[in-house]
């Protein structure tokens, strides 16, 4: 609970300091989407993961900005749930041509990872996260544009080789598709 609170809280804020931005001269984006994540990254012999991706970017400098990533995944198998809470920020570097955008971003922050099995108790934890990678914008109509991205996407608590099932490994990727607007 305390962590949907705190993900509230910095998406507020970062929604708040976009204009402010704006009025300065400096440029911002804000991204909504889809996003995946890779199997057996939270937890041992687990399938990959759907949910949400939101990111905040501010550039006050012509290439060079900062970014806030929020991000949430969540399965279901029969009796087995799991969910897991990103909140990453970091630098980010955009080039522009034609009005389309590419960046590169390297984001650290903190995971936190939910599991419930049947009637047991849930097991939590939290640990260090990063992601390392991009993505594009193409422009669609009055600011927004099309956004695709690609992470090698890292935790600290991630499962042990020996812990999975033979011919299971572990997927550091997360991919995602959604609508940016730049302000």
């Amino acid at each position: 609970m305390k962590l949907r609170c705190f993900s509230l809280f910095i998406a507020v804020l970062l929604f708040s300091l976009a204009p402010a931005a704006r009025a300065k001269g400096t440029s911002a984006d804000a991204y909504f989407g889809y996003s995946r994540v890779g199997a057996n990254l939270y937890q041992p012999n687990t399938s990959g993961m759907n949910g949400w991706q939101f990111a905040m970017h501010v550039k006050p400098m012509p290439f060079i900005g900062f970014e806030g990533d929020i991000s949430h995944y969540g399965q279901s198998a029969g009796s087995f749930s799991q969910h897991v809470t990103l909140v990453m920020f970091g630098p980010r570097v955009t080039a522009h041509a034609a009005g389309l955008s590419v960046f590169a971003h390297g984001l650290f922050g903190i995971a936190h990872d939910n599991a419930t099995l049947a009637t047991f108790p849930s097991i939590g934890y939290n640990g260090a996260s990063y992601a390392l990678g991009g993505g594009a914008d193409i422009p669609l109509f009055l600011g927004f544009k099309l956004r695709a991205t690609g992470d090698y996407l890292g935790n600290s608590k991630a499962p042990a080789r020996s812990g999975l099932a033979s011919g299971n490994s572990i997927s550091h990727y997360r991919v995602g598709v959604g609508v940016a607007y730049h302000f």
